[in-house]
């Protein structure tokens, strides 16, 4: 009877069979898409489909042109989130602040050292297997770093705990790790932890640098409700800040963890997510991060961009696909330098020489500029031009090095350069045979004489020829340079070297120049003494980069600050009104504009000779009029006619 009940109809049965069938169709299908992907937590691609990811970008001062060397680190992952490791230079192309760039090179760096912060879990909800799998997995990515990899060990529950501070130490790294446990009943404060790793990674030197964090589950006390003070938004906004630059690379387990937040985190800041449904697979998931760090591309190009922020977008190309990432970066101040203007490199020189350089860059304030030969000082300027004349008679011939060293404060040395010449004792003149006879003497006397004329006459015809020159040569490197630093191609040190001086400390006002704005203080200390001449119209002061005059360290100087506008022969102050987009309205500077202490909330103020400006709470600038607007330095507003569109002004005594 029993086996009468285990025989199915023929109907039934086959239905039983195409269930059957379907079933592993469908179990076909989901190991296909795990198999593409959703493991290490990246969007299913196309299977042509390529992610291309902009983690880091640097740029610093070339040594050789007034430009910037950059590098982007960049990976490629195919349909499945494996990298793409064999892309040509020819694969990639570069747009800064969307203008096409060259690519010098671009090869994989897998032995480019990285600072990394390893972000681990240890809230509650990782006792037992969860915490152990994870410390075995952390152990052994850290045994494969590189040599020259940094690496700090932090924990995060309800607090956050540095384990060990950066180090290439990497079996104290890994031993420290092993007395890690998870904390019963500790909630997961996983936004302080992340916003203070971020906050770590800012103080190690210029270099790759990223956070690697870990977690099994969202940003929540034990008791529920919030546990961080910080946001997500907090986080990324500090981890793309142009001081930090960050990526962070997140890690998930299990089936709590908020993907989305982890995947956000990850994205903005140039990193990459990985997700684990269980501790069997983190070892994996860890050999793939690795992989990851390991195949990034060094692509390297020349910007001739100014200092301040900027935007790179990097599309890569592979078979028929191609994808695009954008990142954020910082190009820094050019360091004070010494650029050597006479003699010219390799010059023969003999008898009394002039010795010239010129300064170009910020740093601090030159006290003296020497001329150093076989070691002893020849000349010491401390005015601009720094310039001196040199006997060089008293040199043996041959090859000679001279040096010039810019000294600040207390005699220290601020810059270098130097430059070989060679000495020429210069050969005597025979006399020329006079001949016998009175006549003959009176001849020679006045050829004597004519020549000297003739002579003379051409030296001051020469010179005025060479002085007409040299004035026409300095308008056009002028010129030149505008174009040049404007972007259209990057002035080498020599192109630069037979400009006009453009020394920091000691510049003349020049005489198109309506007045000038000398830095007194600043977050940023190469600013200090520099000075901006007013040229045009209008000039906009502000902490972005397509200001007129830019302050990217001086964080309460606001993006788009104040503006000064040259109406009816004065130069006239106001604040920049942006829209704030939260509030539907004009924004004014966070932390106001003042002239000399007192707020100019909204008004125009007409600038006096000696006005002291202040932007936000600690960038100070005082203003100089020049001899085309001093008439303006006795009005006072009352006194003032303006001829511009607005005649309402404000009025101050200066």
């Amino acid at each position: 009877m029993s086996m009468a009940k285990s025989i199915l109809p023929y109907g039934e049965a086959e239905m039983a069979s195409r269930f059957r069938k379907h079933l592993f169709h469908i179990l076909s299908i989901l190991l296909a898409l795990l198999s593409a992907g959703l493991f290490s937590g990246q969007p299913a691609l196309a299977q042509s489909g390529i992610d291309t990811v902009v983690h880091y970008v640097e740029g610093a001062p070339s040594d050789e042109k007034i430009a910037y060397d950059v590098t982007a680190y960049v990976s490629v992952a195919d349909s499945t989130g494996n990298p793409i490791k064999d892309l040509a230079a020819d694969a990639f192309t570069l747009a800064e602040d969307s203008q096409q760039v060259t690519v010098l090179s671009a090869d994989l760096a897998p032995d480019a050292p990285i600072n990394l912060v390893l972000l681990l879990d240890t809230s509650g909800s990782m006792s037992g297997s969860g915490i152990e799998a994870a410390k075995s997995a952390a152990s052994n990515f850290i045994a494969g770093l590189g040599k020259d990899d940094r690496v700090a060990v932090v924990t995060f529950d309800n607090e956050t705990k540095i384990r060990i501070d950066f180090t290439t130490d990497h079996r104290a790294a890994r031993d420290e790790l092993e007395l890690v446990d998870a904390t019963r009943g500790a909630g997961t404060c996983l936004y302080d932890a992340a916003y203070q790793a971020v906050q770590m990674t800012a103080t190690v030197p210029s270099g790759r640098r990223a956070v690697v964090l870990f977690t099994d589950g969202v940003d929540e006390k034990a008791d529920g409700g919030t546990c961080s003070i910080h946001t997500a938004d907090d986080v990324i906004r500090l981890a793309t800040e142009s001081g930090t630059r960050t990526p962070l690379y997140t890690l998930g387990l299990g089936s709590k963890v908020d993907q989305k937040s982890l995947q956000r985190l990850a994205q903005d800041t140039g990193g990459r997510f990985f997700y684990s449904p269980n501790t069997n697979q983190l070892d994996t998931i860890f050999v793939r991060l690795s992989d990851t760090l390991r195949s990034q591309y060094a692509i390297k190009y020349q910007s001739t961009a100014g200092p301040g922020s900027h935007t790179l977008a990097v599309t890569a190309k592979y078979l028929s696909a191609q994808d695009t990432d954008t990142r954020g970066f910082l190009l820094p101040n050019f360091p004070l330098r010494l650029i050597f203007v006479e003699p010219a490199e390799g010059q023969e020189v003999s008898g009394t020489t002039t010795l010239k350089v010129e300064t170009f860059g910020q740093g601090e304030t030159i006290q003296s500029v020497n001329f150093v030969i076989n070691g002893a000082t020849v000349a010491s300027v401390t005015t601009t031009p720094y310039e001196a004349q040199v006997d060089f008679s008293a040199y043996p011939d041959g090859a000679l090095t001279i040096d010039a060293l810019a000294l600040g404060a207390d005699g220290i040395e601020l810059a270098r350069v130097t430059r070989q010449v060679t000495v020429r004792v210069a050969a005597a003149v025979a006399p020329t045979p006079v001949e016998e006879g009175g006549g003959g003497l009176v001849s020679n006397y006045l050829l004597y004489i004519i020549g000297g004329v003739i002579l003379l006459g051409a030296l001051v015809i020469a010179l005025i020829v060479l002085a007409i020159a040299k004035k026409r040569k300095e308008e056009q490197r002028n010129k030149e340079w505008d174009e040049k630093v404007g972007g259209v191609g990057a002035p080498t040190v020599e192109e630069f070297s037979s400009g006009s001086d453009r020394t920091m400390d000691s510049w003349e006002m020049s005489s198109d120049a309506l007045g000038m704005l000398t830095v007194s203080s600043s977050d940023d200390s190469s600013m200090i003494d520099q000075r901006f001449e007013i040229t045009k119209r209008r000039t906009t002061l502000g902490r972005k980069a397509d200001n007129d005059i830019i302050f990217p360290k001086d964080s309460p100087v606001s993006r788009h600050h104040a503006m000064i506008e040259e109406k009816g022969g004065g130069l006239f102050l106001s604040e920049v009104e942006e829209m704030d987009e939260k509030i539907g309205k004009p924004k004014r500077p966070t932390f106001g504009t003042f002239v000399n202490d007192r707020e100019v909330d909204g008004q125009e103020i007409l600038l006096q000779n000696g006005d002291e400006v202040r932007l936000g709470k600690r960038v100070k600038l005082k203003f100089e009029a020049s001899a085309r607007i001093r008439a303006g330095d006795e009005k006072t507003y009352d006194g003032f006619t303006s001829t511009g569109e607005n005649d309402t002004m404000d009025t101050h005594q200066g």
